[in-house]
């Protein structure tokens, strides 16, 4: 282990052995004990397997059923500068990342899998790239600034995952608590701001023609009868758990649609009693979605600092509060008003998500 760029620890990949001062098939006492530190900050744990979360080094440790090590995730923005043959793998452009990688793989004569975050798996080296939001972590490795640059995160399995690592479902876990639940894999075109419909916003109440608690039929007949290209269903009592008695395990409620063509994604109720499922929320997408004026301030397809600068000017003139959920998103507290972010290639956009009252995003 070496000191990196500002201060960042810097690890070498063994592939397919460990990475820094980890190996593969440690128990959770051996890796806090190569750590140096007591316990993680955060642990998930199922029934056969879990993962543990090391905030002041920006690695989490996933175990297999046995409680050994076999895989480790690396923070793009606190964990240490992973090195393989020279190349930095964590914290960087993905463009520049996925060349280098390139290279390194013709040379070496391994083959390079393209994957679900639009970058590559390496299974010979047990590598699997991804890309998230820059921050500026403060001391303690908390997230304290989000930036308008992509930069790289990695995955490093042992031998038993490398060829398909997010098929074990801990890892999956892992992705989706450290990436956004939905991959971005490309292509990032985005729409012209001149192309983009312009809708005025009334928080908790509408979104340009759309209003909470529209049902889907009338959500369809406001985006001028566009169908969902697709849809987010959810069962209530799925088969085999302790809610199957509780309901029908083949019921199915509709909670998300997406609408390319509007560029929008409507979020549900689940179910509302005697009326079915009802808009509680809608997302306007930061690549192809309508422009959303709040008071004149446009949310969609800026820099998200720019966004979040003008929000929060927006806040003090209005004497309003800030929420920062988990998810690193800036939220204007009881109004419902979410600035979120969508990756373009090696840098990041905005993207807006307003909710109704009732409706809570975490």
């Amino acid at each position: 282990m070496g000191v990196g760029v500002g201060g960042r620890a810097s690890w070498l990949l063994e592939p397919l052995v460990g990475v820094g001062p980890l190996r593969f098939g440690m128990s959770p006492e051996q890796v806090n004990v190569a750590l140096g530190e007591d316990a993680p900050a955060g642990v998930l744990s199922g029934a056969l397997r879990s993962w543990s979360w090391y905030r002041r080094h920006g690695v989490s440790a996933i175990f297999g059923p046995r409680e050994q090590l076999v895989a480790v995730g690396i923070n793009a923005n606190s964990g240490p500068l992973v090195l393989l043959e020279g190349v930095v793998l964590v914290g960087r452009a993905p463009s520049e990342v996925r060349a280098d990688i390139s290279r390194l793989a013709l040379r070496c004569g391994v083959k390079e899998v393209p994957n679900a975050e639009g970058e590559q798996d390496v299974p010979a080296w047990g590598v699997s790239v991804g890309a998230v939001q820059q921050w500026l972590p403060d001391a303690e490795g908390f997230r304290r600034q989000r930036l308008d640059a992509m930069v790289t995160d990695l995955l490093v399995t042992g031998p038993g995952l490398a060829e398909n690592p997010y098929g074990d479902r801990t890892v999956a876990s892992w992705r989706s608590n450290f990436r956004r639940p939905d991959p971005e894999p490309g292509p990032w075109t985005v729409r012209p701001e001149r192309e983009r419909p312009q809708w005025e916003c009334v928080p908790l109440e509408r979104v340009g023609p759309l209003r909470f608690e529209m049902t889907p039929e009338q959500v369809s007949a406001a985006l001028g009868g566009e169908t969902a290209s697709s849809r987010g269903i959810y069962h209530p009592f799925p088969a085999g758990t302790p809610w199957a008695t509780q309901g029908d395990p083949e019921e199915e409620r509709l909670v998300e649609e997406r609408f390319e063509a509007a560029g929008v994604r409507a979020h549900y109720s689940g179910w509302e009693q005697g009326r079915g499922s009802l808009l509680v929320a809608v997302t306007a997408l930061g690549r192809s979605g309508p422009q959303i004026l709040l008071d004149g301030i446009p949310l969609v397809g800026r820099p998200v600092t720019a966004v979040e600068a003008d929000i929060v000017r927006y806040i003090a003139d209005n004497d309003l509060g800030l929420r920062l959920p988990v998810s690193g998103d800036m939220e204007i507290y009881g109004l419902g008003v979410f600035v979120r972010a969508a990756r373009v290639g090696d840098a990041a956009i905005s993207e807006a998500r307003l909710g109704a009252e009732q409706w809570y995003e975490e």
